[in-house]
């Protein structure tokens, strides 16, 4: 099933882009635990309508460079910060 979600909370664009774990295994929902996967996508909305992974970015729209500080969830479709959904390493 393919979802699409809005992202709408405007800011400005920032430089301070992360790397994170490209296989998505350590990226859950804090509200509901749902894992996005690769081929999930969101849109720049209200913005330039750039559809992406907002994953592969740590939020940051590649068509205008507006970071995003909250992400929908796909599955639950509740709102929560952006860096909220990535998991410390706990081992």
């Amino acid at each position: 099933m393919f979802v699409v979600a809005f992202l709408l909370n405007r800011r400005a664009p920032t430089a301070d882009i992360h790397r994170f774990d490209p296989a998505f295994t350590r990226i859950r929902c804090p509200l509901c635990q749902w894992q996005p996967q690769k081929s999930d996508r969101w849109y720049c909305s209200p913005g330039c309508y750039h559809c992406w992974n907002t994953f592969d970015t740590a939020g940051v729209c590649p068509g205008c460079d507006k970071h995003w500080q909250e992400t929908a969830c796909l599955k639950f479709h509740g709102w929560s910060l952006h860096e909220a959904w990535y998991e410390s390493s706990r081992e």
